[in-house]
């Protein structure tokens, strides 16, 4: 658990499901990389939530106590170095940075936890601004994008891949203003 002093970064309980399916059922969160708009129904869910995740962190409003997102590390290769991460944000909670303070709780527990050299996510394009703070300062990369990877109200779509490099992430300084943040968690 990772704490500061607006959010706590923790591992999903089951009685955390019915919020993240709540999160997940926000027409623009449904229509995500994984489920492609195809939700599945709340008894179903939970194997669907797990499919190739290895570890789920909710993150968690200190003040409201309520879970305000979420983030997966899934498809993990151990031999590669690598793991790909999904964020996701109750609709509520868009634009108040606490996903985005639990995105650096995430990657210090990600490197601190795994020996993965590089996160990567897939995010489509009204996302990728989310990240543009993060890859202009270098703590993220745009590594390419998948043009026209999906359909997504019968459009096809693009899709970016961004990175997270550990070596970047370490040095940053975003990670040590994160660190200042997580002292005067009180």
């Amino acid at each position: 658990m990772i704490t500061t002093a607006r959010i706590v970064l923790r591992p999903v309980l089951p009685s955390d499901y019915r919020r993240l399916y709540m999160i997940e059922s926000d027409p623009a969160t449904a229509m995500t990389w994984r489920y492609r708009g195809d939700l599945p129904r709340i008894e179903e869910y939970e194997p669907a939530l797990w499919k190739q995740t290895q570890q789920i962190m909710v993150v968690e409003g200190r003040t409201s106590g309520l879970v305000v997102g979420y983030l997966q590390l899934h498809d993990l290769d151990l031999r590669a170095g690598n793991g790909w991460f999904s964020l996701y944000s109750g609709p509520e909670h868009r634009g108040s940075g606490l996903v985005m303070e639990g995105l650096m709780a995430y990657c210090e527990w990600a490197f601190g936890n795994w020996p993965i050299r590089w996160l990567y996510a897939h995010s489509f394009a009204h996302n990728v601004k989310n990240f543009e703070h993060g890859m202009r300062r270098g703590e993220a990369v745009r590594l390419g994008v998948l043009r026209e990877r999906m359909l997504v109200d019968g459009e096809p779509t693009d899709v970016h891949v961004i990175g997270i490099e550990r070596e970047n992430w370490l040095a940053s300084p975003l990670r040590r203003r994160f660190n200042v943040l997580r002292a005067r968690r009180c």
